[in-house]
């Protein structure tokens, strides 16, 4: 399984890694929030990119997906809704999308960073 990132992102990922590293994860269920979120049938609600501290991923995040900027943690059972082959990117409309085989996964994400200052 890999995740790859247009241009705009790829610079926004790279940006917020330049001057501290730190390790992503594709959160889809709100595990690294405190926000309150209900749960849909299959417990995915919105999917965020997060920042956090190198080599403090909670253990959870039990998957791994390739891509250009690293490993990306994400939790295993999840892995069942993503493709083999999947893309990040900037929309028209400014938002940040993830897309399949032509086919989106989630219109609009987030990029958080929880890392410690």
């Amino acid at each position: 399984m890999k995740i790859t990132f247009d241009d705009n992102i790829t610079k926004r990922l790279s940006e917020l890694t330049e001057s501290k590293t730190g390790d992503f994860v594709l959160d889809f269920d709100h595990t690294l929030s405190t926000e309150m979120i209900d749960s849909s049938c299959c417990g995915i609600t919105r999917y965020r990119i997060v920042l956090v501290d190198k080599g403090a991923v909670p253990a959870v995040f039990d998957g791994r997906i390739d891509s250009p900027m690293g490993e990306f943690f994400c939790k295993k059972w999840g892995m069942m809704y993503f493709d083999e082959e999947m893309n990040v990117r900037l929309t028209a409309n400014h938002l940040i999308e993830i897309m399949g085989r032509g086919e989106q996964i989630a219109p609009h994400i987030e990029i958080v960073d929880y890392r410690q200052k």
